[in-house]
């Protein structure tokens, strides 16, 4: 379980950042958290569009039911072309190779029915094989080969029976290997749930302790960009190393609507500035001196 081990340990070291921070963000924070990750346990964030493929706990069912697919495919094939059956073998002779089918070239890449001639229990059989193999492309006629056959039924037989249950040994193993592989991830899925809803139930019951704040959920859906920007490298706001902290509220409004600056009143103008004009034109004494 280590991949849990350090995905909740990389959740919990990102959650410590907010904790410093009022409250409100911390309880944001673990909601934030906890609901990323659900859903990664649930589908996955980057299935199916992401270039990473986190199958959730939906896609690790899906496995199983694939798993257990290839499980059966030996026993289908083996029972569709009666191989399981052809327990029992003998010396046969080739009477007739087939022309080789399922390839357009002259490599003899595909399969070659084959005829051949042999005795159980005192009868004679000439029969064409139950099913076509390449190895019987590189056989010739008259040459001598051990065949399998079914003791009940001895006119059904097959030759290189051996190489064919192998390669059907190929799709137990690997369904095998799923299923197992299915499994961890389920495991692995589930704990990823209960950590993320433990957190969120957490979220709710501090909020539920708070005033309530107009702009908590875009607290949250901010913090939902960061955690999967920097945990998982996808989407998200980009931050993938530095942790840049998010403004409280009262930060944000003050930011938002920065105090006005205070009005600084006019200076009075000069009284002897302008001079205050006489009604009864009466002339100036000084200034007719100085025209004159």
């Amino acid at each position: 379980m280590k991949i849990f081990s350090t995905l909740k340990k990389q959740a919990t070291s990102f959650l410590e950042q907010y904790k410093q921070q009022s409250p409100a963000t911390y309880a944001a924070a673990e909601q934030a958290i906890g609901a990323i990750l659900i859903l990664d346990g649930l589908v996955g964030i980057d299935n199916p569009l992401g270039s990473n493929k986190r199958p959730g706990i939906f896609g690790t069912l899906l496995g199983l039911v694939i798993g257990i697919v290839f499980l059966f495919v030996p026993t289908v094939f083996g029972n569709l072309s009666g191989t399981d059956k052809m327990t029992a073998t003998t010396s046969a002779t080739v009477v007739a190779v087939g022309m080789n089918t399922g390839s357009s070239d002259s490599n003899n890449s595909g399969t070659c029915p084959l005829t051949a001639r042999y005795t159980v229990n005192g009868k004679e059989y000439t029969k064409q094989s139950s099913m076509s193999s390449s190895s019987n492309c590189s056989l010739s006629e008259g040459q001598t080969i051990t065949i399998n056959y079914n003791p009940d039924f001895p006119s059904s037989w097959a030759n290189d029976v051996k190489s064919f249950g192998f390669f059907l040994q190929i799709f137990f193993w690997a369904g095998m290997f799923v299923i197992i592989s299915s499994i961890v991830t389920f495991i692995i899925r589930l704990l990823s749930i209960i950590f993320g809803w433990k957190l969120l139930r957490d979220g709710r019951k501090l909020a539920a302790t708070l005033p309530k704040d107009t702009n908590f959920q875009t607290l949250i859906n901010e913090i939902k960009q960061n955690f999967v920007g920097t945990v998982f490298s996808f989407g998200g706001s980009g931050v993938k190393s530095t942790f840049v902290p998010t403004q409280t509220t009262a930060q944000s409004s003050v930011q938002n609507n920065p105090p006005t600056p205070p009005v600084t009143q006019a200076k009075p103008m000069a009284t002897n500035a302008v001079s205050t004009p006489d009604p009864n034109n009466t002339p100036d004494p000084e200034i007719d001196s100085e025209i004159k």
